[in-house]
């Protein structure tokens, strides 16, 4: 059975403008304070991102099954699979491949081995990443970048599960999982021609998508504030007030980096930098519009405002100044979940 996972956060086309009255929108703005003076370090992790997943992750990760992780750059498929290794039952090592990094002519003899005397310049056997995976997992990061030729011997390898290296023909069983990585989804780039069909159907066990950063607007503040604190101490440098400008910078930036992205946003504040406006202009030949970027703040702050209030609706609603039956249908349109909304336990808190 095809198992797909994925963190589902549509936006609504149709939302003109913030429903949130301009003084409510301006109290809970100035509310929202997470870089005080005399604040400690935030709890948030990079990890956070992945909350979601953790349900199928707790499930999928002792099991031995082959898993496709799909998501945009810096979305941290790279950290899952390390997290997976650590819940399996593995007793063998991670071994990692970046599949766009290994050269096309080498790429055969670095996965399979090679025996002394294979080609010119092999002087000596050794076992390529597949064999050093046994009883481990093999990570191919960028799969969507290994060569044609290459999928259909991979295809061989997990049919069978063993290698033969290059100039040998003994076959050496390898027992591993396999874990791959990929920013296009398979399926994509198999109705194009550049996947092989066979491969993606021998792949596709277990399929997860990986949340965006802008899908949990909820976690960019707290992390920025995390990644520039960490910063600055790397750095032995003072972080600069926090005004409610980069605040709305942050928040409206669509982050196509994600927590990569982020990462070096703090870096350039923690040295004094603005954290946007030098790639801006690369990443947005065109702007974001004025309802998408309300739509993000006004998200921002009933989030901001349940978990402050730790999930009190009548203090929510009393602190933004809507009604309770307005901020319910925000929730709704803004795709709030009941997880979000409930998380905290609070007496008024309805699912």
């Amino acid at each position: 059975m095809n198992h797909y996972y994925r963190q589902d956060r549509q936006h609504d086309s149709l939302l003109a403008h913030s429903s949130l009255e301009k003084p409510s929108l301006e109290k809970a703005r100035s509310s929202v304070d997470y870089f005080p003076p005399s604040s400690g370090h935030s709890t948030h992790t990079a990890d956070d991102i992945h909350s979601s997943l953790s349900p199928i992750i707790n499930v999928i990760a002792p099991l031995n099954v082959d898993i496709v992780l799909e998501g945009e750059t810096g979305t941290g498929k790279d950290t899952l699979a390390n997290r997976i290794h650590q819940l399996s039952r593995c007793s063998g090592p991670l071994v990692a491949v970046n599949c766009a990094a290994v050269p096309e002519n080498l790429a055969e003899s670095e996965l399979f081995g090679v025996v002394s005397g294979a080609y010119t310049g092999a002087n000596r056997s050794r076992a390529g990443y597949l064999e050093s995976a046994d009883k481990g997992i093999l990570f191919l990061d960028e799969i969507d970048s290994m060569p044609m030729t290459l999928q259909a011997k991979m295809l061989r390898v997990l049919e069978s599960r063993g290698v033969k290296r290059l100039g040998s023909t003994q076959f050496t069983p390898v027992d591993m999982r396999v874990i791959v990585a990929t920013q296009t989804p398979l399926l994509q780039l198999v109705e194009k021609g550049l996947f092989r069909r066979d491969l993606y159907f021998r792949l596709d066990t277990v399929k997860i998508q990986l949340p965006t950063l802008r899908s949990r607007s909820d976690l960019i503040l707290p992390l920025f504030q995390r990644f520039s604190q960490e910063a600055a101490v790397r750095l032995k440098m003072t972080l600069p007030p926090m005004t409610a400008e980069i605040h709305e910078q942050l928040l409206t930036h669509s982050w196509p980096g994600n927590i990569r992205e982020l990462k070096a946003a703090a870096d350039r504040w923690a040295l004094g930098l603005s954290p946007l406006a030098e790639i801006q202009p690369l990443l947005h030949p065109r702007p974001l519009q004025l309802k998408d970027r309300l739509k993000r703040i006004e998200k921002f702050l009933i989030q901001d405002a349940l978990r402050r209030h730790d999930h009190c609706i009548d203090d929510v609603i009393v602190e933004l100044g809507i009604p309770k039956r307005t901020l319910y249908h925000r929730l709704k349109v803004l795709n709030v979940t009941a997880r979000e909304m409930c998380a905290g336990g609070g007496e008024a808190c309805e699912a």
